[in-house]
């Protein structure tokens, strides 16, 4: 009788367990193929990871340091591809570290996930590189 207790335990916990186990939501993308200096951006193609299956919205924002650059909330792409062109924001210029930061969402705006990523413009250096590197001089 108790290892039938025992195993209905197990089997409840397996799928907590699961999902603590899963992968964080990741994001990447490329400024090779940008035309920064200009005011309505068109996004590089991004690439979502791991996305969780719930997530039904994307909320997408570009920054530079403190300074939010614009950004806009659409539907999350099915394929986990997000084409150039789908939002506009205010454009990279000079170069620095720009960094995008998706937020998912359920239909019903609950934050599901959130994953950043960081590259210099136009280099496509990733962010950590750059530190890294300059605080070995």
């Amino acid at each position: 009788m108790l290892f039938r207790v025992l195993i209905c335990a197990f089997v409840a916990w397996i799928p907590g367990f699961d999902a603590a186990l899963a992968e964080p939501m990741t994001i990447d993308f490329s400024w090779q193929s940008a035309g920064g200096c200009i005011t309505l951006f068109p996004n590089p193609e991004i690439r979502f990871k791991n996305v969780p299956p719930d997530a039904k919205l994307l909320l997408l924002t570009l920054s530079q340091g403190t300074r939010e650059m614009g950004g806009q909330e659409i539907a999350m792409p099915a394929n986990g591809v997000l084409p150039s062109g789908s939002i506009r924001t205010f454009g990279p210029c000079r170069s620095d570290v720009y960094q995008w930061t998706a937020v998912a969402k359920s239909s019903k705006g609950e934050v599901l996930a959130e994953a950043r990523r960081a590259r210099v413009y136009p280099t496509d250096e990733l962010a950590s590189e750059k530190i890294i590197r300059s605080e070995s001089r």
